[in-house]
């Protein structure tokens, strides 16, 4: 078993907690998605692709968003690990990146209100901003 500090730990937790994430919006994929063809909602396009209502490409759409700002999260929180540079400052980051990623995914996923949910993507990135900051602070 590998040794870990108490910070690398939660770092690690964090970023595993992110990747749960991920795997529950995966899990929730073909819920809309059936409904809305038990519900004879899908039409297709010109080239026979489908198209699904609006309701049911949120989840979709939340699915694709998490491979955009937290795959640099998974960077940022790898980089610190391998370079040594983690905090408590770091964890506190890291961990309040992850709660703001699941609220995202919680508005995304049910109301999809885009005030709401620019301002919690606008905040989790400048959290991941300010973790890769520290990073690049020591090996400058």
């Amino acid at each position: 078993m590998i040794e870990l500090s108490e910070i690398q730990r939660q770092l690690v937790l964090a970023m595993l907690s992110q990747v749960a994430l991920t795997f529950v919006v995966l899990l929730m994929l073909p819920v809309p998605r059936i409904m809305a063809l038990r519900a004879g909602k899908v039409t297709r396009d010109a080239a026979g692709h489908p198209i699904f209502p609006k309701w049911a490409t949120q989840v979709a759409d939340c699915f694709n968003n998490q491979f955009q700002v937290p795959v640099l999260f998974y960077v940022i929180v790898i980089l610190t690990l391998w370079l040594r540079v983690e905090s408590d400052q770091t964890v506190w980051l890291a961990w309040a990146f992850v709660a703001l990623r699941v609220a995202h995914a919680a508005v995304f996923v049910t109301t999809n209100f885009v005030p709401v949910r620019f301002l919690l993507f606008l905040v989790s990135s400048v959290l991941v901003l300010q973790m890769g900051l520290q990073v690049v602070g020591p090996v400058l």
